[in-house]
C-alpha cells in the first residue's frame, strides 16, 4: 500500500515539475508569434513604436517584380523577403516579420507562405491630384493622364512621364515585363492614357521634385489608350502658321497681279479710246483743215472750186459729229455694263424706219464680257452694215446674228436685198468711208471682214477671237 502511494506521489511531483516549463515556453511563443491582424492595424501599431514591431498579416500579391507588395481590404504594405519561393500576382499569402513605417510601410525579414491562388483585386480609381496626397501609397490604383514623353530608364525598363490635373508623375514598366512591347500609339506624346499600377510616393529628395509620385506598372496591359494625341501640337501649330504665311504671300501676290492686270486693262482701254479718237475725230479734223485751207486759197480766183472744198469739209464735219456722238453713246453703254447685243438692239430700234422692213436680232451662246475695243469696233461694223442694208439694198428682211462661243464671238448681218459689187463702191477718195472703215475696224481687233453679195442678198461676217 505504501509502495503504491509513493508511486502516485512521484507522478504528481513529476507533473508539477514539468508544467511550469511548458507554461514558460508557451508564454515565450506568445511574445514572438503575434496574432493575425489586418495590414492597416499592423501599420498603426508600427507607427506608434520607435522600433520595428513583429506582425502577422495576410494579403493578396499585387506586385511581385523586384519589389513585393501585398494588399488586403484595409491597406497595403511592401514586403522585404529573403526567400525565393515563386509567388504569382493574385496569390493570397501569409507574412510574418517586423514592420517599420519609416518612409513607407515595410515588413522586413519577412517569412512569406503561399496560402492559395486567387484573383487580382479591383484597382482604386483616383485622379492624379488625389494620388499625390499620400493616403493611398502602395495601393493598386488606376488613373488617367496625358503622356509627355517616354525614355529608357536604365535597368528599370521604360519610364513614361505624364501630366494629369496639377501633377507631373512617372510610370515605370520594368525590364522583366517587356516581353510584349508597348504599342506605338501608346508612346505618342499627347496621347491620353489610362494607367493601372502600384502607387509609390516620392519620398526621396534627390529625385526630380516635379514627380509627385510614381506608378509601378506590371505588364504592358496596364497601359490603355483613351484618346490619341491632339493634332494641335506645337510642331503642327508652327507648321500651320508657316502654311498660312505662305498662303497669305501667295494671295497677296495674286491680288497684286490682278490689281496690276486691271490697271493695265484700264490703261489699255484708255489708250484704245485715244487711238479711236485719233483715228476718227483727229484725222477728220485734219482733213477738214486741209479742205478749208484749200477753199481759202481758191475763193477769189475760183469760187466754184472753193465751193467744192467747202462742201467736202461740211461732209467731213457731219461725219465727225456722228462719230463723236456714237463714241459717247458706246462709252455710256459700256459704263453701264451693257453687252454688245444690247447696243445692237438699240441700233435696230432706231433704224426700223418702216413696217415693210423686218429687222431681227438673234443671239446664241452664253454672253461673255468683251473689252471696249472689241465692243466698239464690232458695234460700229454692225451699225454700218445695218445702215447699208436699210439705205441701199431695198431689203424686206434683215437678220443680225451674234454667236458667243468659248473662245470667239461672231457678228453676222444678212439681208435679202439687191446685192452689190464691192469693187464698184466709192472709196475714201470720194468721201465714202463705210466699207473701208468696216475693214479697218475688223483688222484693228485681229479679224477680217467677210463680205458676200449676190443679187439675192448680202451677208457680212466678222469673227473675233477672245
Amino acid at each position: 500500500m505504501y509502495r503504491s502511494l509513493f508511486a502516485a506521489l512521484s507522478v504528481c511531483l513529476l507533473l508539477v515539475s514539468v508544467n511550469p516549463c511548458q507554461s514558460l515556453a508557451t508564454s515565450k511563443r506568445a511574445v514572438h508569434a503575434p496574432a493575425l491582424q489586418s495590414i492597416q492595424s499592423a501599420i498603426q501599431t508600427a507607427g506608434s513604436s520607435a522600433q520595428p514591431v513583429p506582425v502577422l498579416v495576410r494579403g493578396i500579391v499585387i506586385l511581385n517584380g523586384h519589389q513585393l507588395v501585398i494588399e488586403d481590404r484595409t491597406g497595403a504594405t511592401e514586403v522585404k523577403s529573403t526567400q525565393t519561393e515563386p509567388i504569382a500576382l493574385g496569390d493570397e499569402v501569409e507574412v510574418t516579420g517586423w514592420m517599420s513605417v519609416t518612409s513607407r510601410p515595410q515588413v522586413m525579414k519577412a517569412q512569406v507562405r503561399r496560402l492559395w491562388g486567387g484573383s487580382m483585386p479591383l484597382p482604386l480609381s483616383i485622379t492624379p491630384d488625389v494620388a499625390a496626397d499620400g493616403e493611398n501609397e502602395l495601393s493598386l490604383v488606376q488613373t488617367e493622364a496625358v503622356l509627355l514623353d517616354a525614355s529608357p530608364a536604365g535597368l528599370t525598363g521604360v519610364q513614361l512621364n505624364f501630366r494629369g490635373g496639377y501633377q507631373n508623375f512617372a510610370a515605370i514598366l520594368p525590364n522583366g515585363n517587356l516581353n510584349d512591347e508597348l504599342p506605338e500609339n501608346l508612346m505618342q506624346p499627347g496621347a491620353r492614357l489610362r494607367l493601372t499600377g502600384i502607387l509609390f510616393e516620392n519620398h526621396d529628395p534627390s529625385r526630380n521634385r516635379d514627380e509627385a509620385f510614381t506608378l509601378e506598372l506590371r505588364t504592358p496591359q496596364d497601359v490603355e489608350l483613351i484618346e490619341g494625341p491632339s493634332w494641335w501640337t506645337r510642331g503642327h501649330i508652327v507648321l500651320l502658321a508657316g502654311i498660312i504665311v505662305v498662303l497669305i504671300l501667295i494671295f497677296w501676290n495674286l491680288y497684286a497681279r490682278v490689281y496690276h492686270a486691271r490697271y493695265r486693262a484700264v490703261a489699255e482701254e484708255r489708250a484704245s479710246i485715244a487711238r479711236d479718237i485719233h483715228d476718227t475725230l483727229a484725222q477728220t479734223f485734219a482733213g477738214m483743215t486741209l479742205q478749208l485751207e484749200a477753199a481759202q486759197r481758191t475763193i477769189t480766183r475760183d469760187p466754184a472750186q472753193s465751193r467744192a472744198f467747202l462742201i467736202e469739209a461740211l461732209q467731213m464735219a457731219r461725219h465727225s459729229r456722228n462719230e463723236s456722238h456714237l463714241s459717247i453713246e458706246i462709252l455710256h453703254s459700256l459704263s453701264r455694263d451693257e453687252r454688245l447685243e444690247n447696243l445692237i438692239s438699240t441700233c435696230i430700234s432706231k433704224m426700223q424706219v418702216s413696217n415693210s422692213m423686218a429687222i431681227e436680232q438673234q443671239v446664241s451662246g452664253a454672253p461673255i464680257a468683251l473689252s471696249y475695243q472689241v465692243v466698239n469696233n464690232l458695234f460700229r461694223i454692225g451699225q454700218e452694215a445695218i445702215a447699208n442694208s436699210v439705205r441701199h439694198s431695198n431689203a424686206t428682211q434683215i437678220a443680225v446674228r451674234i454667236c458667243y462661243e468659248k473662245k470667239d464671238v461672231l457678228l453676222e448681218v444678212e439681208d435679202n436685198g439687191n446685192g452689190f459689187d464691192p469693187k464698184l463702191i466709192p472709196g475714201t477718195e470720194q468721201g465714202h468711208f463705210g466699207l473701208t472703215g468696216m475693214r479697218e475696224r475688223a483688222a484693228a481687233i485681229g479679224s477680217a471682214l467677210q463680205l458676200d453679195s449676190m443679187p439675192s442678198g448680202t451677208r457680212m461676217r466678222v469673227r473675233v477671237t477672245i
